[in-house]
Order: C-alpha cells, then sequence, then structure tokens
C-alpha cells in the first residue's frame, strides 16, 4: 500500500497546511484588533480546524489509506469509481462554496483598519448614555457580546425570530423589552430586528468594497474550499468504508482494530465541528437576526447521522454488549440532541464560542492531544512488541 500511503499522506498534510495557515492568517491581521475575540466567536472556522481538523486527518490517516487501496487494487471498475468520485467530490465542494458566499457577511470579512474607523449609526452613539444607536458599531457589538457570553450559559433569548406571521396577532414574546446588542438598548422585537438588518447590512457593505474588505476574507475564499473538501472527503470514506466493512474484514484483516480506532477517533473529533458551527448561528442570530423559529439546518449538521453511522459499523472491538451499549447511547444522544436543541447551543455558546475563555481552549487542546496519543499509543506498543525476540 506504499503508494496509497503517499498520495493519502500528501494531500492530507496539505489540507492540515491550509488549516493551520486559515488561523494564522487571521490571527497576524487582527493582532492589534482582538484577534482572540475574531478566533471564539468564529470557533467553527477558525479553532475546530487547525486542533480538531488536525486531529480528523490523522485519525483517518489509514482508514483512508485502506480505502484509496482497496478502490484501486480489490473492486470491480474501482479506479474509474475512485476519480469519479474524487470529482464528483470536487464539484460539490465548488457548489457548497458557492452556497456558503451568501449574507449575512461575517465581522471577520471586514478590515481591522474599517472596523476601528466604524462609529455605528448615528456616529458616536455608542459613547453616550442617552442616545440609541440605529446601529451600534460592529466590532464594538462584537466585543459586548463576547463579555455578555462569558456571564451567562447561551444567548438564545436575544435571538427573536425576525419572520412574524402577518396573518397572525404578535406574539407576547415579540412584545416583550429585551437588549438588543446592534442598538445596544432595550428594544422590542421589531425595533431590535430592524437594528439588526441595519448592522448586517452595514457588514456586508464594507464586505463588498475590496477596500475595506480583510485580507483573510480574501484567502479564506480559497481555504474555505479546503475546508468543505476535507468534510465531504471524511464523510464519504466513512460512509464507504462502513458500506465495504465486509470486503476489508476480507483484505484488511490485521489492520482492522487500527482502522476502527481511527474511525471512531476521527469521529469524535469531527462532533466539536457542529458544536462550534451551532455556537457561531446562535451568534449571528443575535447580531444579524433570525428569520425562523424552528430548529436552523447547518451543513455541519451531516455530521450527526454520519457519526451515528460510523457507531454501528465500527464498535466491533468492545464485543456484542459494548458494541449495543455504544449504539444505543449515540441514538439516545442524538435525540436528546433534538428535544435540547436550543440549550446545547446555548452551552456550545458558552464553552466552544463567543463565551468561551482561555482556559476551556486549554482543555480542547489536550482533549486533542489524547486524541493524538490514543492514535499512536497502540501502534507503538504492538511494535515494541514485535521487535522483542521470542521468548524475550
Amino acid at each position: 500500500m506504499t503508494g496509497a500511503r503517499i498520495f493519502v499522506g500528501v494531500v492530507f498534510v496539505a489540507i492540515g497546511a491550509c488549516f493551520i495557515a486559515s488561523s494564522a492568517v487571521l490571527i497576524n491581521e487582527f493582532r492589534d484588533t482582538g484577534w482572540f475575540t475574531m478566533v471564539v466567536a468564529h470557533s467553527h472556522l477558525f479553532f475546530f480546524f487547525p486542533v480538531f481538523g488536525i486531529l480528523a486527518l490523522a485519525a483517518f490517516y489509514l482508514p483512508s489509506v485502506v480505502f484509496t487501496h482497496l478502490y484501486w487494487t480489490h473492486l470491480r471498475f474501482g479506479r474509474v469509481r475512485f476519480l469519479s468520485g474524487l470529482i464528483a467530490v470536487a464539484a460539490l465542494t465548488g457548489g457548497v462554496g458557492w452556497w456558503l458566499d451568501a449574507k449575512p457577511r461575517a465581522i471577520w470579512e471586514v478590515s481591522p483598519r474599517a472596523l476601528a474607523a466604524d462609529k455605528g449609526d448615528p456616529a458616536g452613539c455608542a459613547g453616550t448614555a442617552t442616545s440609541v444607536c440605529r446601529r451600534a458599531p460592529i466590532f464594538e457589538t462584537l466585543v459586548a457580546l463576547r463579555e455578555e457570553g462569558r456571564k451567562r450559559v447561551g444567548l438564545s433569548k436575544f435571538a427573536r425570530s425576525c419572520n412574524a406571521d402577518p396573518m397572525l396577532e404578535v406574539p407576547d414574546e415579540m412584545q416583550k423589552l429585551r437588549y438588543c446588542f446592534p442598538a445596544k438598548a432595550m428594544l422590542q422585537a421589531a425595533a431590535c430586528c430592524s437594528a439588526q438588518t441595519r448592522y448586517a447590512d452595514a457588514v456586508a457593505r464594507l464586505e463588498a468594497d475590496p477596500r475595506q474588505r480583510s485580507h483573510t476574507a480574501e484567502l479564506e475564499g480559497y481555504f474555505l474550499h479546503v475546508k468543505i473538501f476535507f468534510v465531504l472527503i471524511v464523510v464519504a470514506i466513512g460512509a464507504l468504508l462502513a458500506m465495504w466493512r465486509n470486503k476489508l474484514d476480507l483484505h484488511y484483516k490485521e489492520s482492522i482494530p487500527a482502522i476502527e480506532r481511527g474511525v471512531i477517533i476521527g469521529a469524535f473529533a469531527m462532533l466539536f465541528w457542529p458544536m462550534m458551527d451551532y455556537g457561531y448561528q446562535q451568534t449571528a442570530n443575535v447580531l444579524f437576526g433570525r428569520n425562523d423559529a424552528g430548529p436552523q439546518f447547518r451543513l455541519s449538521l451531516v455530521i450527526a447521522p454520519w457519526a451515528l453511522l460510523l457507531l454501528f459499523y465500527f464498535l466491533r472491538r468492545l464485543g456484542k454488549q459494548g458494541e449495543i451499549i455504544g449504539q444505543v447511547s449515540g441514538v439516545v444522544a442524538a435525540g436528546v440532541a433534538v428535544l435540547r436543541y436550543d440549550a446545547l447551543n446555548d452551552w456550545a455558546v458558552r464553552l466552544l464560542g463567543v463565551g468561551t475563555n482561555e482556559y476551556i481552549l486549554a482543555v480542547m487542546f489536550a482533549v486533542a492531544i489524547a486524541g493524538f496519543i490514543a492514535l499512536v499509543w497502540p501502534w507503538r506498543l504492538d511494535q515494541i512488541a514485535r521487535s522483542k525476540p521470542p521468548g524475550g
């Protein structure tokens, strides 16, 4: 499998380098303008991928090598199917990237200079106690949101729906006065939605001006496609390996424990992405407004059924009883996620999003390192055992 190892290794190293470069560009550009706030507010892009994304790459390295070798040597028309699949994933990557390139624009897409120059509407309204902002300064609002996010679990109560049904009475919830971050004032829902719209329009207007757009935005257009490609490849490989599990048993029996370990650790690492992604969604709802009242669909949601699929197919090493326990636990966890949607998003904001702190991120780094150790340590023990002479 030397050829497959080299091919997958080169591709995965390039992807990992893009993950690190993406976050490094943002940190360097915003180093004097609250880079840490930018990273945690958009942790689904700038923390997950250089930390848990790289862990997932390492975990899926061997499964990807086996997947490549399986299609290239053991499956009927495998090479044609493999190349066709890569082309399809590349095309889907472009389509998803085009779909995501839409309003509301993210704050990191505006240059630090433009953010520093923005004084709100009317200018200077944020510096007075009596004036209500039609639209508060962009970055100052994000900083205020972060400060509040660190004091409470979640921000969902500040993200009321802006899409009221014109044929029904206005709900009591919409008529209550509640703090509106984009206006820096206590407002009813309709007035806050207007401020949120003006806030989103201001960010989009600055992003649309090449002179005001950040360097991160220009480069992230390329890096984002790499991230999308990575997610699609990992999802496809995991699903197809589950489908060809009998073929794995036939041709790669000695590698099965390592494959299963990699798949399980990789699936665990990927689960942090939807949590961070939905944490950002709640932050965006507070800043830019929310147009629906039900659960919101994000691309990261595909990870949930995918992880359940892997649980059903790759828990054999735990024994029959452990396999059943793991599968049932996965289904129960999925049910809790659906029933406690807002509560989980609130905790995601507090622990993994705009409300997090340095200590929690340090714990996340430690979890990722533990994942790497779990990948490497059994292999090292096996190598040591093989190197010992018989009877030694």
